[in-house]
């Protein structure tokens, strides 16, 4: 289909913006199946293949008409940076005003109500739709990225209630959902009441092979590849061959250590390219004080290498991202999570391994993880007429397995996971909370509407749970039971509001009796013990003394009972208290470089854990103000400021001045420097002799000279702190 052909059919100002003279085949199979005429659609096709455009020219097209606002729903933070640096960058010239909205979940974001195309990730989406955010009445479009992640267990509940409650409250606006790997796409277009759009082509033709015994077997697809290396090491054999090639590699690789330790390996081999020298340096100045994994990934970057997982900060992962498709970096060795969405066109995808530990056993991935990690070769604009996708294989056994069943296999059909008990009982208290349903025949009547209803009918035992659920939710006063009206309690729209589990809620509401007055032990345990923790810092055998000590040293303050016996419960248990004991050393001021030796946590993980007490902690203190225990607020308040700056408490009020956290608060109270007052009896020269930094000096002196006359500078910075 010519671009021509539509030209009387989109807004004026969005024709000129499409720079080619044909649509690739999704695209013309997307608008002569309704697209323009605002038909829901459930676009499948391959990685780089032009969806994401086809979503682009419905939501724009409906906003430049009018017709309302588009929002844009992506899993990952890094993903939603990424679209709207894009869609801003491409789209406001047009008058559109695009917004992206990924942070607190305590908000309805009202804001958002003078933009148009707002990105957002699920998670943030469903917390908006619970603040009864106004501005939602105005959505005309929605579209999902990544919708196979209906299948997750983490990320699929969220998702599956979104589009059910979006769908019932917007009756008339337009889904697009877009995947490449939807193993039933049948089932799902008919849940979703859409047209299927199903297309092979891809802009590079992507070749899948297996690698045993130094040759690359395409299993007749194209010609076998052989590769020639004194090398023992299947990976650094195909890692330097891509390299010679004048090439660039993702290499996926089952956990962060093989990640890093397969960089290294590779690194070895290479040489020093001083051309990186000032990129590097910035990784190493990411954190205040770098670990010995930022001097690891400096000594691989500097040899064109690099390694991507969760345990980087994301200064750093943004550098090696940036310098990878500039084509500076030619080898990222990477856990699968760079294999969702995020735009990194390599030449070739190689799979360390398909097999990975699940707590019992190693087992084979899902076929629909592996296309995810295939799918990233081959993307367009390399200079590269394909793509090469290599499985490494242990033995012609698996090689035979790999080709069976991964080369030849199809992604596995998405099934609902809403039905598991924590899903259930969160999602009816918000459903309930925000007054989306008001008696169990309407409750009944929305999860008949859901993919699990869709699925699997009229399931009786379902219909169990779900009253059980709702004696749970009064047992605990969330909710209101009335024959068959339902309310929320004010403690359960808060509960709600807050993005808990009602479950956790409540054990944070038992947890608040048995804290020890003034002690942030029992505070940190407290939330350790929330699901939303998870994954917990694990406890290793070598740990034995350190958590046996800390036992003793907390007993009285430890919030749970300790399990007698040894079971997973007890290994949780010790996993509570290590990662306790995680943010008591941090508090106590101790560097990311000692955490990480210490505990066997890396800096990104830490910041990831950081962020969620800090949420957990504001949780425990709304839920202690709604229920009047002013000293427990008083106590959460003080433990989130502390967790939230790595601080002891004689610090407080030093850190309340913007530009200083707890490196440079302790130069101060070093220096005798024990709260604001005492800075404005020095000088700002003196000042920027201890911060090693005039200009630090001067935004801090402006900061107390600029305080109001009849304000004392202490009760006026410290305000925030009286209640401690």
């Amino acid at each position: 289909m010519l671009v021509s052909e539509i030209k009387n059919k989109v807004h004026p100002k969005l024709y000129p913006t499409l720079e080619f003279k044909e649509f690739r085949p999704c695209q013309a199979k997307s608008i002569e199946a309704g697209l323009l005429e605002r038909k829901n659609l459930l676009v499948c096709t391959p990685t780089a293949s032009g969806k994401t455009l086809v979503a682009e020219i419905g939501a724009i097209n409906s906003i430049l008409e009018k017709k309302g606002k588009a929002v844009y729903i992506v899993p990952l933070k890094s993903l939603a940076s990424e679209k709207f640096k894009e869609f801003k960058e491409k789209y406001e010239p047009l008058g559109v005003k695009v917004a992206i909205s990924i942070g607190d979940l305590d908000s309805s974001d009202p804001w958002l109500e003078n933009y148009d195309l707002i990105i957002v990730t699920a998670e943030k989406l469903d917390s908006i739709l619970r603040h009864q955010a106004k501005w939602v009445k105005d959505i005309s479009t929605v579209v999902v990225d990544e919708v196979h992640l209906l299948n997750s267990h983490h990320r699929g509940p969220t998702l599956e209630i979104l589009i059910t409650l979006l769908r019932k409250l917007l009756p008339k606006m337009q889904l697009i959902a877009l995947s490449a790997t939807v193993g039933n796409p049948e089932e799902l277009k008919t849940w979703m009441n859409a047209e299927l759009i199903i297309d092979n082509w891809r802009p590079i033709t992507l070749y899948q092979g297996t690698f045993f015994d130094k040759q690359v077997n395409f299993h007749n697809k194209k010609d076998n590849h052989e590769v020639i290396s004194d090398i023992s090491d299947p990976t650094l054999q195909l890692a330097i061959d891509t390299i010679k090639r004048n090439q660039q590699a993702l290499i996926f690789c089952p956990t962060k250590n093989a990640a890093e330790s397969t960089s290294m390996k590779i690194a070895n081999l290479l040489k020093v390219d001083e051309d990186l020298k000032s990129d590097a340096e910035k990784i190493i100045k990411s954190l205040g004080r770098p670990t010995k994994q930022c001097q690891k990934l400096y000594d691989v970057f500097m040899k064109t290498v690099a390694f991507h997982h969760a345990g980087l900060v994301a200064k750093q992962k943004k550098l090696v991202e940036d310098n990878f498709r500039e084509g500076n970096i030619k080898i990222i060795c990477c856990t699968p999570t760079l294999a969702m969405g995020i735009n990194m066109p390599a030449d070739r995808t190689i799979m360390k391994s398909l097999k990975r530990f699940d707590g019992r056993g190693s087992n084979w991935i899902p076929v629909l993880e592996y296309h995810q990690m295939t799918g990233r070769a081959g993307r367009p604009g390399r200079g590269v007429e394909e793509g090469l996708a290599i499985s490494i294989a242990n033995s012609e056994k698996d090689q035979d397995y790999i080709y069976e069943n991964y080369i030849l296999g199809k992604p596995e059909a998405i099934t609902s996971k809403l039905a598991v008990e924590p899903v259930l009982r969160t999602y009816m208290l918000s459903l309930i909370s925000s007054g989306f349903v008001r008696t169990k025949n309407e409750i009944m009547e929305f999860f008949r509407e859901t993919f699990y209803g869709f699925q699997y009918g009229n399931d009786w035992s379902f219909e169990l749970k779900i009253e059980d659920m709702l004696d749970l939710l009064e047992k605990y006063k969330f909710i209101i039971v009335k024959g068959e009206d339902l309310k929320p309690t004010k403690v359960g729209k808060r509960i709600s509001e807050l993005y808990l589990d009602p479950m956790d809620a409540w054990k944070m509401i038992l947890g608040l009796n048995k804290v020890v007055k003034k002690d942030e032990f029992s505070m940190v345990h407290l939330v350790s013990n929330s699901s939303k923790m998870y994954p917990l810092i694990p406890s290793r055998k070598s740990d034995g003394d350190l958590i046996d000590d800390a036992i003793v040293t907390y007993k009285e303050k430890i919030i749970i009972d300790i399990p007698k016996e040894w079971d997973y419960e007890y290994s949780r248990f010790l996993d509570t208290i290590k990662t306790s004991l995680l943010f008591m050393d941090w508090m106590s001021e101790h560097s990311e470089e000692y955490l990480l030796e210490k505990f066997n946590v890396r800096p990104g993980e830490i910041r990831s854990k950081l962020m969620t007490a800090d949420w957990l902690l504001y949780a425990c203190s709304e839920l202690a103000r709604l229920l009047d225990m002013e000293e427990m607020r008083s106590l959460s308040n003080k433990t989130r400021f502390r967790v939230k700056h790595g601080i002891k408490e004689e610090l407080l009020a030093l850190v309340k001045l913007r530009g200083i956290g707890r490196y440079r608060a302790r130069l101060l109270w070093n220096a005798g420097w024990k709260k604001p007052s005492d800075i404005k009896k020095s000088s700002p020269q003196k000042l920027a002799m201890i911060l090693h930094s005039a200009k630090i000096a001067d935004n801090i002196w402006n900061q107390l000279s600029n305080e109001k006359k009849e304000a004392h500078p202490d009760r006026e910075l410290d305000r925030d702190l009286d209640e401690f």
